[in-house]
């Protein structure tokens, strides 16, 4: 038995959930990689800053120094290692963040924590 606890009403961000599509050709003789939604293509998360200390314990491993975020939410199964996160803030502004990892907490199926890095442009 878990004794996992996701607290829902911390689940406050909406994101949408994205991975690498077909390349498409630009026109040019080159090609765009384009993005897909995942399915369910929606996910509710919390969000905090990515601590050092924070980012060992959840992760357990040596972390990656240009982390920006961790979220959690339910589990989603789709989430992988090459899928981006798309949220808007309380004051509007879109942020566009790269997984750098993932725990499913114990195991159980309940919920997916991810490491993340934003992409800036």
């Amino acid at each position: 038995m878990s004794n996992v606890t996701l607290i829902l009403g911390d689940l406050r961000q909406v994101g949408t959930l994205t991975d690498p599509g077909p390349a498409v050709p630009d026109g040019d003789g080159g090609f765009t990689q384009t993005r897909v939604p995942l399915s369910p293509s929606t996910w509710r998360f919390g969000i905090q800053r990515a601590s050092v200390a924070m980012s060992e314990k959840l992760f357990g491993q040596t972390v990656v120094a240009h982390a920006s975020y961790i979220l959690n939410g339910r589990f989603h199964n789709g989430i992988g290692m090459q899928s981006q996160v798309t949220w808007t803030d309380r004051g509007g502004s879109v942020h566009t963040a790269n997984v750098v990892d993932i725990v499913d907490t114990e195991g159980a199926g309940v919920e997916t924590i991810l490491l993340v890095t934003e992409i800036t442009s």
